[in-house]
């Protein structure tokens, strides 16, 4: 049986586009470059808002998105 995405996981590449200006790829290599996964989950969402202009639930939703794709959050 196929898995069943759940929330952020279920938004595609065009949605976060069309919203933010960037894809899934270029958002991760962004929160990459910064050690996001060092930093932590709040310091990312903080930095995307504020150094990127990115609105604050978007900010939320790439970040979740970065853990699960980067394996930092399990559920």
């Amino acid at each position: 049986m196929a898995e069943k995405k759940a929330g952020t996981r279920r938004i595609s590449d065009q949605a976060v586009r069309a919203k933010t200006g960037k894809g899934w790829e270029e958002w991760f290599a962004i929160l990459d470059g910064w050690d996001a996964k060092e930093k932590g989950h709040t310091l990312s969402a903080r930095y995307l808002a504020a150094e990127h202009g990115v609105d604050p639930w978007w900010a939320q939703s790439i970040t979740i998105r970065y853990e699960w794709e980067r394996g930092l959050r399990k559920e």
